[in-house]
């Protein structure tokens, strides 16, 4: 064989194998992406998407690398007097596989920021289905509106528009949170919670009923149309959604989506309600920000209940989920597809009924991100305490048996 035979050869191996790896990669990725939308939740969904990314800039790197095999190839098949086809198509499959890399990188980062609800915040808890969080749609209807409506004297028809549509939103999560607290009084009977946690959070539910009609009540106000809800079916076949130790999934669950959250709503609502000058609206705010605090109450309730009855499994998840809570995404004042529609308001206007800037929301998110991890930390060190002491007092007894 002739060295340019020899280097042939070379470099179309060379270029097949990093092709068969760019192959095998994106449909790795094809497999994760359907994973994190289809198969896990919570902190399973974290690990495949970090995964995700890694395969997805590896299947990019390795695309590049086939391109440039491929045009070497192809150059060394000219200087060897033979035609050049294979090695170019071989060169634009690699192009294709690191457009794919992108690509797919980018929806995987898109994914994340709708299941992480960072489109808008709203009052409320969140619903999530197979780890997405939801919402149902709106239609036109009136059997969600009860309350009375804001005074909209002097609003220009921008701003009108713009509280409309915040409220609608609101209202749709308020209404997300009615499933929600259901499920989570489902798990807590699943593991023989007291009756006084049950009760509890069916009362939230409730409340949650109550703060959805008053949301629709204020948009239709401001709107001069009433709104209400398309069905949920997919709440039909997700049940409860729990995957493994059922003591951890609920930790978890409240400590996010009740401790931190809901607790950071009632920050915020009660913000809303001092700045608010409108009175219907600010009552409204009012009843949100005590009954969101009472619903952040019963889930740190929750979370002691689990800490005691679920032994050091939920206490070794809680102590790493504290360690994350500074990388879940901030809910923010308003979503991405209403921030235009919401900057042609008056913002004094807006302020005066109740609605605040997101650099406001801001500041109130580090407050309460810190206040949790403050209390979550003694609320574990108690836990271990207490095991301590256990453990103690059952050796104690031991020794002294005879």
């Amino acid at each position: 064989m002739t060295s340019s035979e020899s280097s042939v050869l070379r470099a179309r191996t060379i270029t097949r194998v990093l092709l068969l790896a760019t192959v095998v990669t994106g449909l790795l990725n094809g497999g994760l992406y359907f994973g994190m939308l289809t198969l896990a939740s919570g902190d399973a969904q974290a690990a495949l998407f970090v995964l995700f990314l890694a395969v997805a800039v590896l299947q990019t790197l390795l695309g590049v690398g086939t391109f440039v095999a491929g045009v070497v190839y192809a150059l060394r098949m000219r200087s060897a007097g033979q035609s050049m086809a294979s090695a170019l198509g071989m060169a634009m499959l690699g192009t294709l596989g690191s457009v794919g890399g992108v690509v797919g990188g980018t929806l995987g980062l898109g994914f994340v920021a709708l299941a992480s609800g960072v489109a808008g915040g709203a009052w409320g808890r969140p619903l999530r289905i197979r780890g997405r969080v939801r919402h149902p749609e709106l239609r036109d209807g009136s059997d969600w509106t009860e309350g009375d409506e804001p005074d909209v004297t002097g609003l220009d028809e921008p701003t009108r528009v713009a509280l409309e549509a915040l409220w609608l939103h609101d209202a749709q999560k308020e209404h997300a949170s009615v499933p929600a607290f259901a499920r989570v009084a489902w798990t807590l009977v699943a593991v023989g919670a007291p009756a006084e946690l049950v009760s509890r959070t069916f009362t939230a539910a409730q409340e949650e009923i109550a703060h959805t009609r008053l949301c629709f009540a204020l948009a239709a106000g401001y709107g001069g149309r009433s709104h209400s809800v398309e069905s949920m079916p997919d709440l039909l076949v997700s049940g409860l959604d729990v995957k493994g130790d059922a003591f951890v999934h609920l930790a978890l669950e409240s400590l996010n989506d009740g401790c931190l959250l809901e607790d950071y709503n009632a920050d915020v609502a009660a913000a809303c309600r001092d700045a608010c000058r409108e009175p219907v609206t600010g009552a409204v705010l009012a009843c949100i920000a005590r009954e969101e605090r009472d619903h952040a109450e019963l889930s740190w309730s929750i979370l002691a209940f689990c800490l005691e009855r679920g032994g050091h499994a939920v206490r070794d998840a809680l102590l790493r989920a504290g360690q994350r809570l500074a990388k879940i995404p901030r809910p923010t004042a308003v979503s991405g597809e209403k921030l235009a529609l919401v900057s042609r308001a008056d913002a004094d206007a807006l302020r005066a009924h109740g609605r605040l800037p997101d650099s406001e929301w801001a500041s109130l998110y580090e407050t309460r991100l810190r206040s949790t991890e403050s209390r979550l930390e003694a609320l574990l060190s108690g836990a271990r305490a207490s095991a301590r002491a256990s453990a103690a007092h059952g050796a104690l007894h031991a020794s002294a048996a005879p």
